[in-house]
């Protein structure tokens, strides 16, 4: 079923729907990319009739053990919250913390149903010709008939998946979970000023503080959500 339902990775040279002519991360994050669609990734056609449960564990079972990529299945009406926020606020920056105690600053940039996001040092020096280390893509095509949105952000190194997985993680603490957390997003896109780094600093979280927060968007170990679908990445 899967395979009969997935495409070849390779058809027109394409990853993830994405014409690659040029390495990962050298277009910037404020750069316009040639147009991505969900069917070159899977065989959208066969897929009108499936419920949302089949349509998301095939997504999410395709990506396993990918390590180029990372992905999600987005309830529609979180995705609508997240999308209408970023309107208003489509800048942010976030602490990745690192393993030697400290952590690196990271931009990012909502353009649409594209997320990317570039170390920060890069951005005070490229502005938008930044090359992303994370780039989320989503994908609408069920947004209406099935209630999902899904997700696949492919990242390069430094990054790691498990950062990469942190970050996305962190896109839907600020913009969704945590009311408070938006405050400082707002304040970070409208009166920057009074953008308080200190408080960013305090809200470092591990992956699976989304968890204990909301539990009905975390998907099962076999990546399912018992009959729901899930946000928070993998």
């Amino acid at each position: 079923m899967l395979l009969h339902l997935i495409r070849s990775a390779g058809v027109r040279g394409r990853v993830g729907g994405i014409t690659f002519t040029r390495k990962i991360g050298t277009v910037g994050v404020g750069a316009d990319i040639p147009s991505h669609n969900l069917s070159d990734i899977m065989k959208t056609e066969l897929l009108e009739e499936a419920p949302a449960e089949q349509v998301s564990q095939i997504w999410t079972d395709y990506h396993k053990n990918k390590e180029e990529f990372i992905s999600a299945v987005i309830p529609s009406m979180h995705y609508a919250e997240i999308t209408a926020k970023a309107r208003i606020c489509p800048r942010f920056v976030y602490a990745l913390p690192k393993d030697n105690g400290g952590f690196d600053m990271i931009y990012s940039e909502i353009n649409g149903h594209r997320v990317s996001f570039t170390s920060l040092e890069a951005f005070k020096t490229l502005q938008s010709s930044a090359p992303p280390l994370l780039e989320l893509f989503h994908y609408v095509d069920f947004q209406q008939s099935k209630g999902v949105v899904l997700m696949r952000g492919v990242h390069k190194l430094p990054l790691t998946s498990t950062e990469a997985v942190f970050l996305a993680n962190q896109l839907q603490m600020y913009y969704r979970i945590d009311p408070e957390r938006y405050k400082l997003v707002h304040t970070f896109n409208h009166n920057p000023m009074f953008f308080d780094f200190n408080e960013l600093l305090r809200n470092l979280d591990n992956p699976d503080l989304i968890k204990r927060k909301d539990p009905s968007s975390v998907p099962s170990p076999s990546g399912g959500s018992s009959g729901a679908p899930a946000d928070t990445a993998s």
